[in-house]
């Protein structure tokens, strides 16, 4: 009995692992089905090309049919078709080409699942059919913006969320803020089974809401930084465009601001974001030089800037590009003594000039009539129209031996030729010699009640807002308190209050409790408007930047004066205050329209070629600008063969076939000639005149105004602040010149 029940149990125990082991031995094959169908290669658009051979490990390998009959078997990762595109790129090109073709000339069309879907991510997705109209359900919906495969077994549709998060991000915010509107307008809308509730949004209702704006600002790419580089970058990027001061790194609202928007991350230190300006100006720097290098001609403006007890020695420079396109760049903005001297503005050129080797290729530079400026560029400039004195030779090697001239003596300093700010002086002019004429002649105590009753309007209108607000409503017009040192700022607030009708203004100055202007004053205003009009403008036109050249500069002043003067035959107020106008353009301005370079500047252009001259004196420029010409050419064949060997026939230049025969001088007269004789006004034509193209870039680089330069210091006056003085003087310089030159260098991310 014993022995039966040990032998029965003992066969059944036989049989439970026979039955386990055909079990684990009919188990490996379907599961190599199911990993083979979890291949990326099942799923890739190009696997047709290919037969599937095998599954080792991680990886699968397949044979390629467009090489057939020769056997080419490639290994690829299970998750990866990068192998088999990358043999498809260098042995099928054209099969690739094709097929991309085709999909991006008509895309097939993609079909939702026959089965209830309830995820708004499948406004996204959708499947294929197959040629007999069927949709393919096999668990990879596509993308309809990419076209790419995504999986999705068993209806769950978190990889396809994943997919339009990533890679769709504006297409992802979209949906859940109309999923989140549609789920809150089903709770308000859903019966309760108390009755309707007349205490506002429910505590659910609320809830929800909040879970949907957490979901969407938690999801949203594109409102929250990725990584924490980016946002150093950002934060540096706002404190240089806009010339922050570096202390509002530490204010505690900036820094919760930041990291609650960038969920958690770090605002950067002060001394990380010094370490990372440190680094941004190097970078701008040798690609600004690396520019400059290139340049043949260019000029250079500079001024002094005093603010909050500091002076700032402000230089820019600027060029021509070969398409007549002007480029401009900050070289400094450095700290100086308040109390500056002429050998400090001398020493401050020639630093600045060198650090960028610079030297021999500034045509000028552009600076106002200061007294210092005035004094540096009189004593140490190298322009050669200067009058030279009695010189004599002294032994050189008894100076070096003496030392009489002491230290001091070595430290040689040569600037460049001094342009005067064409635009401050005739602003110069107009507030000082004209209203000088103005107050001194018959008309002056007119003029003074006159101006005294509009600065009144002015200064209730700026202090009051009740009267700025009747202005407005009274003549639909705002008016700024112009500034003291400008004249045409002044010009343009009289000029508005003249376009006012008499009852207009009668009703502005009730309503302000000003004195009514009289007859007498209205109309001397307004002939005053009328006969300095042409002041005003010039004044504009010599303040540009881009499109304005030293050419401008004559033509400009001799037909304000040509105007003037016809004014003053049709005035009797101001026909002496024209004349000394005209003769204070004269004095003030004859550097100008005795300087050969400003008249080569006006000759290359287009707009005014010799028309400008008189008759006598044309002949006389147009041989000055052949001989350029001809400079200017022999200039560029020097620099083309510069450092190659030079041939002995090369260096002489007599006999037949010579290089001083070859007809340079002819040419170049021809060439003037021909552009002499034209009648198009475009700067473009002179892509038809090499020659006099040449000379225009060496005359026209230089401004004819110092005002890049002032636009240099109006960007900093955020940072000199009482709050800004954590900002050391280098790295206030540093900032200024990384925000100006961000147009021509990549040091801003």
């Amino acid at each position: 009995m014993n022995y039966c029940s040990f032998s029965s149990t003992g066969n059944s125990k036989r049989k439970r692992e026979e039955m386990c082991l055909l079990f684990e031995l009919s188990t490996p094959e379907p599961r190599v089905k199911m990993e083979r169908s979890r291949t990326a290669f099942d799923h890739w658009m190009h696997k047709h090309h290919f037969t599937f051979r095998d599954t080792r490990g991680r990886n699968i390998t397949v044979q390629c049919n467009l090489c057939l009959p020769k056997i080419n078997i490639l290994s690829t990762a299970r998750d990866s078709t990068s192998n088999l595109k990358k043999h498809l790129e260098c042995h099928s090109p054209c099969q690739m080409r094709k097929r991309q073709h085709s999909e991006m000339s008509e895309p097939e069309p993609l079909f939702l699942p026959p089965k209830r879907l309830k995820s708004a991510v499948w406004e996204y997705f959708g499947y294929l059919k197959d040629p007999g109209g069927t949709i393919l359900v096999d668990g990879y919906p596509v993308c309809r913006m990419c076209r790419k495969k995504v999986s999705a077994r068993a209806g769950n549709t978190s990889n396809m969320m994943h997919h339009l998060r990533d890679h769709h991000p504006k297409e992802f915010a979209k949906m859940n803020r109309k999923h989140s509107v549609v789920c809150r307008k089903r709770i308000r809308d859903a019966p309760s089974s108390d009755g309707p509730s007349n205490y506002g949004p429910s505590i659910m209702e609320n809830q929800m809401e909040e879970s949907a704006e957490a979901k969407e600002a938690k999801s949203d790419p594109t409102i929250y930084y990725q990584t924490q580089s980016r946002l150093n970058a950002l934060v540096f990027n706002f404190i240089v465009e806009d010339v922050q001061p570096i202390s509002i790194l530490e204010q505690p609202g900036f820094r919760k601001l930041i990291e609650a928007l960038s969920r958690g991350k770090k605002v950067m230190s002060p001394n990380a974001f010094v370490t990372r300006l440190d680094m941004a100006f190097d970078r701008m720097k040798g690609e600004l030089k690396a520019k400059l290098d290139k340049v043949q001609t260019l000029c250079t403006t500079a001024d002094i800037w005093s603010v909050q007890d500091r002076s700032y020695f402000g230089m820019t420079c600027h060029w021509l590009e070969d398409n007549l396109e002007r480029k401009s760049a900050a070289l400094a903005c450095t700290r100086i003594p308040i109390s500056y001297t002429c050998e400090t503005i001398i020493a401050k050129i020639q630093e600045i000039h060198s650090s960028y080797n610079i030297e021999s290729k500034v045509q000028a530079t552009v600076t106002d009539n200061c007294n210092n400026f005035v004094k540096a560029f009189k004593e140490f400039s190298s322009e050669d129209d200067q009058e030279v004195e009695d010189s004599h030779f002294e032994d050189l090697g008894g100076i070096l031996c003496d030392g009489e001239m002491g230290g001091d003596f070595f430290l040689s300093y040569f600037l460049p030729p001094h342009q005067r700010c064409a635009a401050q002086t005739l602003n110069l002019i107009a507030s000082k010699d004209l209203a000088d004429a103005v107050s001194n002649g018959t008309a002056g105590k007119l003029h003074s009640s006159a101006i005294a009753k509009c600065a009144a309007i002015w200064h209730k209108t700026h202090s009051s807002t009740e009267s700025a607000e009747a202005l407005e409503s009274i003549a639909k017009m705002t008016i700024t308190v112009p500034c003291l040192n400008k004249w045409s700022s002044e010009y343009y607030a009289v000029n508005k209050l003249m376009s006012l009708t008499d009852s207009q203004l009668n009703e502005l100055t009730e309503a302000l409790g000003v004195t009514r202007f009289t007859p007498d004053e209205t109309a001397y205003l307004t002939e005053y408007t009328d006969v300095f009009k042409p002041v005003a403008f010039a004044l504009d036109l010599l303040q540009g930047e881009e499109k304005c050249f030293l050419g401008i500069v004559i033509p400009t002043l001799l037909t304000l004066k040509r105007k003037l003067e016809e004014k003053a035959a049709n005035t009797h107020l101001f026909s002496k205050v024209i004349e000394n106008t005209v003769k204070a353009i004269d004095s003030r301005f004859k550097q100008v329209f005795d300087s050969s370079d400003a008249r080569l500047a006006t000759a290359t252009m287009p707009q005014f070629r010799l028309w400008w001259l008189p008759e006598d004196e044309r002949e006389a420029l147009r041989a000055q600008l052949i001989t350029e010409v001809v400079q200017v050419d022999q200039g560029t064949e020097e620099t083309e063969t510069n450092g190659g060997s030079v041939h002995e026939d090369d260096f002489f230049s007599y006999g037949p076939g010579s290089s001083g025969n070859k007809g340079g001088k002819r040419e170049a007269a021809e060439e003037v000639w021909l552009y002499l004789q034209g009648t198009n006004k475009d700067l473009k034509c002179l892509n038809e005149f090499p020659g006099v193209k040449k000379v225009f870039i060496k005359f026209n680089t230089t401004l004819p105004s110092s005002a890049p330069v002032q636009h240099l210091f109006s960007n900093g006056a955020n940072a000199v602040t009482a709050k800004g003085n954590h900002l050391a003087d280098e790295h206030f310089e540093r900032v200024l010149l990384l925000r100006y030159n961000s147009k021509i260098t990549t040091a801003l991310e």
